[in-house]
């Protein structure tokens, strides 16, 4: 009986560990840290980024992460199909320099280096003025869907750990699309 009563006890451990651990790594967005401006036609958010053991490894070892950072706006109409107006993807790459013990972010040709990885991920998940296409893209009085969402893109890596990111869930890292209405 005593057995059974300590097998609950390790059980019950195990469960909330295995919970706690899946929400430790990923990618969340702060849904109070989206603004759009819509004169000027930007966006600004943050996401929460947590890389697991395995991406944590790969980046220390020199594999370069790179992120997708995808935005649509979507106009509803009821007399025909969605229109799609906007649709925008943003890379965004991650580097570690054995030499220097630096983090490296790259956003296009421009890069910033961190000295810790967590200020290098707060760098990845910050995003701030990015255009949504013209400026007058939103007309007033109309509503729209808009689509935010952050991962990580697998298909950039180099090809045997593109072959491991398929049988592994370890590579796979995203957030969940956010997504919102528009009012201008």
């Amino acid at each position: 009986m005593r057995y059974v009563k300590k097998f609950k006890i390790f059980l019950i451990l195990l469960v909330t560990g295995t919970v706690f651990n899946t929400f430790a790594d990923g990618i969340r967005v702060d849904p109070s840290s989206i603004l759009v401006d819509y004169q000027k036609g930007t966006i600004n958010a943050r996401y929460d980024v947590q890389l697991n053991s395995t991406l944590e490894q790969a980046l220390t070892r020199g594999i370069p992460l790179f992120f997708s950072l995808n935005c649509e706006i979507i106009q509803s109409r009821w007399y025909w199909f969605d229109k799609k107006l906007y649709s925008s993807q943003q890379e965004r790459k991650l580097t570690f320099n054995p030499l220097t013990r630096s983090y490296r972010f790259y956003v296009g040709s421009v890069y910033v280096t961190y000295n810790t990885l967590d200020e290098a991920l707060q760098a990845v998940g910050q995003v701030s003025s990015w255009a949504l296409g013209e400026a007058n893209l939103l007309k007033k009085n109309e509503t729209y869907q808009a689509t935010l969402q952050l991962k990580l893109d697998v298909s950039q890596l180099p090809k045997p750990f593109q072959i491991d990111a398929i049988a592994n869930n370890d590579w796979n890292l995203s957030s969940s699309p956010y997504q919102w209405t528009l009012k201008p």
